[in-house]
């Protein structure tokens, strides 16, 4: 896993792949006011679906997490399968009460 720093703000990769179709990644990341989980795919040139790129995210408001933090939530989605992450944080949220805004974010990439 691979982490980076950008501004004084962490970015962590949990998961990333590139293969003959598309490149996976899965990035847990902070700005200043947020934390976020996404997993993206990133198709290969002549791979995509109608030439679309995906992200499916979780935004959490820094504010709303109480006392969890962004090293929690890592450690907590290093422990889970990569499959059920997005389910998991999302129910980790649920149960504490903390309100969160997630989605499926597509876009078209005619390059693709």
């Amino acid at each position: 896993m691979q982490q980076l720093e950008l501004f004084d703000y962490r970015k962590d990769y949990l998961f990333d792949k590139k293969n003959q179709i598309a490149h996976f990644y899965d990035i847990l990341k902070e700005t200043e006011d947020t934390i976020s989980y996404a997993e993206h795919i990133d198709p290969n040139k002549g791979f995509a679906i109608a030439q679309m790129e995906y992200e499916e995210y979780i935004d959490v408001k820094k504010d709303k997490l109480r006392d969890l933090t962004y090293d929690q939530i890592l450690n907590y989605l290093k422990s889970s399968k990569k499959e059920h992450r997005l389910e998991k944080l999302k129910a980790l949220f649920k149960f504490r009460n903390i309100t969160f805004e997630s989605d499926l974010f597509t876009w078209h990439n005619s390059e693709l």
